[in-house]
């Protein structure tokens, strides 16, 4: 993102190698043969936290990519007509974490040397968060991966250049420790804690925000892996449901967003959001998520009523709504270019031969665009997640919570309600929203009594946790590694098209996981060999999975 300043730490094997020779050869004179001409050659904590902004937004490592050409339809919250050219996996998301935790070392060591530690709680605690973050999201989509020894290639020891892989299970332990630490030890009161200044990206130094966050973050992960260590997860799901979480369904929204970094952008030197839509994108609504939207398959649309449909996607190419089939017996070949950028001046232009519905065009322009203003930012959690997370545990009654379905129901119709909210008035104040935006900044309430009075919707203790997930996984619909997340710790409990379960399980359902990054095998191979065995497989299970 252009706001941030470019301070990458290295923590890879190869450049840890480098460094360290560099390092070993040429510290006689090396402060001042290679000074700035113009300032201190160290980093502040400011600029180092803002390296760590620059490698969080899921856009500028390119899971957006990953996103739109094979997360999409492992989950069938989209389809596509044709699997990817591109491969399938990203190592952007596995460097971007890496660099960061280096810094995050340097930044942690700094701080606890430093004869005023005890300011820097606070700090400490917001490190501590974003590390719990981007290690269990980057362990969700490979499962055991290097944590508790790794990111200290630049410690001079050989011996932290090649380590071994921690098991997923001890990553969410860890992490969830460290979560608990920050709820408990962020201050609120005191005067004399370190501050990032402007450069707090995240939440602008409000305190109670980062605390809700990161209880949030708890119930999220704790409840991701109840059903392989109920022992650990339950006590930390109860003592969550007692602390702040993440309530206001606009305000708590946790993202890298323009009014916290203003002039932020998503399309990272051109490869980011737009990107990811424009070249050689094959998305398609499929029929999978649009059975939950509308109520028949009427082209005019008269059958919608969950109003997420029109932010979501767009008609075809004759002006009809009409879904891909998520799973055809046979593939089924669209055309039209219903993605690129010339569609700003007229929305009709390259939707010739189009037949599907595609996914809105906004969202590849939306924070590109030249001038566009308050773009829907890259999601870290929403309050309507949190609410799901909540009626999962009243509907289901675990971690001591007694089983009470009123109190799932209310949390289940909060959860979709902060949904219909959230992007609503996010496609409302979007600036290049125009074809189909909302009429006005929140849903009506007689918008909002129509979707949850649907047949569809309308909770039902029978199927309740059922219907908790289909409404989770739609509204996760900017976080398909999310929705993913979902998907494989309940076993694929959540919205699966059943024509064709074969054709899906050969192209997309076998993917339970991505491969390690080829340097892992180079520069990292004998703890490579012992995590994989020299197979490294797609089709194994990591460990949260059912």
């Amino acid at each position: 993102m252009s706001k941030y300043y470019n301070i990458k730490y290295r923590a890879g094997m190869m450049v840890a190698v480098l460094l360290t020779s560099i390092f070993a050869s040429c510290t006689k004179n090396f402060q001042k043969e290679n000074a700035t001409w113009n300032g201190s050659a160290t980093a502040t904590l400011q600029q180092i936290y803002l390296g760590i902004g620059s490698n969080m937004d899921a856009t500028a490592q390119g899971e957006d990519n990953a996103g739109t050409r094979w997360l999409y339809p492992i989950t069938q919250q989209g389809a596509v007509y044709a699997k990817s050219d591109y491969s399938y996996g990203q190592g952007a998301n596995w460097t971007g974490f890496y660099q960061n935790l280096a810094a995050m070392n340097q930044m942690f060591s700094t701080m606890a040397a430093s004869p005023n530690a005890a300011t820097y709680t606070n700090v400490t605690a917001m490190l501590k968060v974003l590390r719990a973050y981007q290690a269990i999201e980057l362990s969700n989509f490979y499962g055991d991966i290097p944590y508790s020894k790794a990111g200290k290639g630049l410690s001079g020891s050989t011996t932290d250049l090649a380590v071994p892989y921690d098991k997923q299970q001890a990553i969410y332990l860890s992490c969830l420790n460290d979560l608990t630490w920050a709820v408990n030890n962020f201050n609120t009161t005191s005067s004399t804690q370190y501050s990032f200044g402007s450069s707090e990206f995240l939440l602008l130094n409000n305190i109670p925000q980062w605390i809700k966050f990161a209880n949030s973050l708890r119930l999220r992960y704790a409840l991701t892996m109840y059903d392989k260590d109920n022992a650990d997860a339950g006590p930390i799901i109860a003592d969550a449901l007692t602390k702040p979480l993440l309530t206001d369904p606009v305000n708590d929204v946790v993202s890298l967003n323009s009014t916290n970094i203003p002039g932020l952008g998503f399309d990272n030197n051109a490869a980011g959001r737009g990107f990811s839509f424009r070249q050689e994108c094959r998305l398609r609504m499929g029929s999978t998520m649009w059975n939950l939207l509308s109520n028949n398959n009427n082209a005019d649309g008269s059958g919608i009523f969950d109003p997420r449909c029109k932010i979501y996607f767009e008609v075809n190419g004759n002006g009809d709504w009409a879904p891909y089939p998520q799973d055809p017996l046979t593939p089924i070949v669209d055309a039209g270019d219903p993605y690129n950028v010339a569609r700003d001046g007229d929305w009709t232009l390259d939707k010739v031969g189009n037949l599907y519905s595609d996914f809105n065009y906004y969202w590849g322009r939306d924070g590109v665009a030249a001038g566009s203003t308050n773009p829907i930012p890259e999601i870290f959690m929403t309050p309507a997640e949190v609410h799901f997370l909540k009626a999962e545990i009243y509907a289901r009654g675990i971690a001591g919570v007694a089983q009470n379905m009123t109190s799932a129901q209310t949390e289940y119709e909060a959860g979709v309600t902060s949904s219909l909210t959230f992007w609503d008035t996010m496609a409302f104040n979007s600036s290049v929203w125009v074809v189909n935006k909302p009429a006005s900044a929140t849903p009506s309430n007689a918008d909002i009594t129509a979707v949850l009075t649907n047949p569809k919707v309308a909770f039902n203790s029978a199927n309740a946790v059922q219907l908790i997930y289909a409404q989770e996984w739609i509204d996760l619909f900017r976080q398909p590694w999310v929705a993913w997340t979902l998907m494989r710790r309940t076993g694929g409990a959540t919205p699966a098209d059943t024509n064709n379960p074969a054709g899906y399980i050969q192209n997309y359902g076998s993917l339970q996981r991505y491969q390690y990054p080829g340097d892992e095998q180079l520069f990292n191979n004998a703890n490579w060999k012992a995590e994989t065995g020299g197979s490294d497989l797609t089709s194994t299970k990591i460990w949260i999975a059912k």
